[in-house]
């Protein structure tokens, strides 16, 4: 089988609902549940002056309300991001997780070891 390919164009928000949903699948334990994708992406995609202060009140308050979030609901996204390990305590977001700004490109190789691989060994 060839190896698979796809080219999407996304706006601002799905370019990152997407990459955390590529990431998230990779991620062996403690994954995103999809509403926790949604508000990381949302933090990520801030611009500006804003982004500065990611999840400063300013942000949180632009974010909870693009979301129809509650401030405590908010607040249990955050703490839930934060002990997952995906926000630092300092506030800042992992960085694996950072794509970038224009396009990412994804290389993934799946292997079933109970047929071994194709590749030959350097003996």
């Amino acid at each position: 089988m060839k190896a698979l390919s796809k080219k999407l164009v996304l706006p601002n928000k799905d370019y990152y609902i997407v990459h955390l949903s590529i990431i998230n699948a990779l991620i062996p334990s403690n994954k995103l549940t999809p509403k926790e994708i949604e508000v990381l992406a949302s933090f990520m995609m801030l611009q500006g002056d804003i982004a500065e202060d990611r999840f400063g009140s300013t942000a949180k308050k632009k974010i909870r309300s693009e979301l129809n979030l509650s401030d405590a609901g908010l607040s249990n996204y955050i703490k839930s991001l934060k002990a997952k390990g995906f926000v630092t305590n300092s506030n800042t977001i992992l960085q694996m997780l950072i794509p970038n700004d224009v396009s990412q490109d994804y290389y993934l190789q799946v292997i079933n070891k109970d047929y071994g691989t194709t590749e030959k060994s350097a003996d």
